[in-house]
């Protein structure tokens, strides 16, 4: 996969400094992490999760989860399972027969139920590795964690290609425990010697504000909710020390089809997106969960790094802090510290090379601009 190779050759020099570098499911796990941008949820029960996939039906797409949680009702799971069982059978025999290129498979994960539904399925998931990127364990706790570690490290270890786990963090022991960051600290006590085989730590907010019969609005992001945005801010603090693990950021509810925003001159669904997504990344969160095809765009584009900030950052790593403490930005507009700045600089080195650079005078607007063909304000 590369993001944004659907671009003209025009559009792509026009808007870009530093094109994307392709990855796939083998990409080393340092790199790997921060390449999910914007994953995709689609329900297990979907009959056409192969077709997407093998006809490139959804522009864009790079990471995929099928979800066998809440996105299937109970009395339809094992019919989902079934069916999620036949779609990676037929995207397997697609991919061996040619007629589905590796660098068109995006990343594939299936969401469990539980740590039961990924014991029962392990034979599945290792029969499909060739394909299968991982899984995703909804309501992660200390009990569901140590039993759900072993059996990924188990299936790596006999697959042929590397297999992960995502834990969402979104259990009501989050929210009622007295000390939630010695909780967290047993979390990552636990994690911490499968740390290769976890590839981002997910955050989910609609569940933890669903506690609280709480449901942001369209011009809201999470940040707005204390209740969450605390608990949210006590992962990073403990997941993100370091940059041992990315977290990334929790779903927006909200989207529009283009046609619905034309007609209605209203891109208030988008503009929720994209400030979500900037606080997302100030708050050290990196990836989104999106229910609709059409949040892709504005979430890559908000991955992809400016010019200025680009270069700062290969200037602070390009110096030696033995010899140099501080410096001006490139536009002179800034401190550059070596020091403090040093993992924010690797970071974002890290992001350029997934999403690319954009042009002096470009930005995620602009690229917005290029792909809908549309003049509007963010």
């Amino acid at each position: 996969m590369q993001y944004f190779n659907y671009l003209s050759d025009g559009d792509r020099k026009s808007l870009f400094f530093r094109d994307p570098v392709p990855f796939d499911k083998a990409t080393e796990r340092e790199t790997l992490r921060g390449a999910l941008g914007g994953l995709l949820y689609i329900p297990g029960g979907n009959p056409s999760i192969a077709q997407i996939v093998q006809e490139g039906k959804v522009q864009g797409l790079s990471s995929m989860a099928i979800c066998l949680e809440d996105a299937v009702g109970d009395q339809e799971r094992d019919a989902a399972v079934a069916n999620v069982g036949r779609q990676l059978a037929s995207i397997k025999q697609a991919l061996f027969e040619g007629s589905l290129s590796r660098d068109r498979l995006p990343l594939l994960f299936v969401r469990v139920k539980d740590v039961d539904m990924l014991e029962n399925l392990a034979e599945l998931f290792l029969a499909n590795n060739s394909i299968l990127t991982g899984v995703i364990l909804p309501k992660a706790t200390s009990q569901s964690l140590r039993r759900a570690l072993p059996i990924v490290s188990d299936i790596d270890r006999q697959a042929e290609a590397p297999f992960y786990i995502m834990p969402i963090l979104e259990s009501v022991e989050l929210m009622l425990c007295n000390d939630r960051i010695e909780m967290l600290r047993e979390l990552a006590a636990i994690a911490d010697p499968f740390f290769d085989r976890i590839l981002n730590i997910r955050v989910g907010a609609t569940d933890l504000c669903g506690l609280y019969g709480i449901r942001r609005c369209v011009d809201t992001t999470i940040y707005s909710i204390p209740m969450v945005a605390s608990c949210i801010a006590d992962i990073v603090r403990v997941f993100g020390l370091g940059d041992r693990y990315t977290i990334s950021g929790p779903v927006w509810e909200y989207y529009s089809t283009i046609a619905r925003a034309r007609a209605l001159r209203s891109w208030a669904e988008v503009e929720g997106l994209m400030k979500e997504v900037y606080f997302d990344l100030q708050n050290g969160l990196c990836g989104k969960t999106c229910v609709h095809p059409t949040q892709l765009l504005p979430v890559q584009a908000s991955y992809a790094i400016p010019y200025e900030r680009y270069h700062d950052a290969a200037a602070i790593l390009g110096e030696d802090p033995g010899h140099l403490g501080v410096m001006p930005s490139i536009r002179h507009n800034k401190m550059n510290e070596l020091k403090p700045h040093a993992l924010w600089a690797k970071k974002t080195l890290r992001q350029a090379e997934l999403f690319g650079v954009y042009q002096e005078n470009t930005d995620a607007k602009g690229l917005l601009r290029a792909v809908y063909n549309e003049v509007y304000h963010l």
